[in-house]
């Protein structure tokens, strides 16, 4: 796939960025049933353009602490959802109080699925 196709369809998944989240989200809860889905930055503001990220934070009590215990969360939600190598999707997994900075910083660009 060329470096113009992978942008394009890129830039398709950032437009289309809701179906993608309810995606993501169905998979965290699966993953993680106590977990909260929010999103933040420029989606949620909605300034967002076609090369923007797709910021997700993930706040559930149940998150690892581990760091490769995340990211091992974090493969299994891209895998299940076969996400390509260039998906906008920055997946963020923190518990409740390393989310307080995050979500403070966005104050009223937050978007809460489920």
């Amino acid at each position: 796939m060329s470096f113009l196709d992978s942008s394009m369809r890129r830039a398709e998944m950032v437009r289309d960025w809701r179906v993608w989240i309810e995606k993501i989200a169905r998979i965290v809860k699966e993953l993680l049933p106590d977990a909260e889905i929010y999103v933040v930055g420029s989606v949620a503001r909605g300034d967002y353009v076609a090369s923007s990220d797709v910021d997700v934070l993930v706040v559930a009590p149940s998150v690892p602490s581990d760091l490769r215990k995340r990211a091992e969360i974090k493969v299994l939600i891209e895998d299940k959802l076969q996400l390509p190598y260039y998906h906008p999707f920055e997946i963020h997994l923190l518990r409740p109080e390393e989310a307080e900075p995050y979500l403070r910083r966005a104050r009223g660009s937050i978007i809460k699925m489920l």
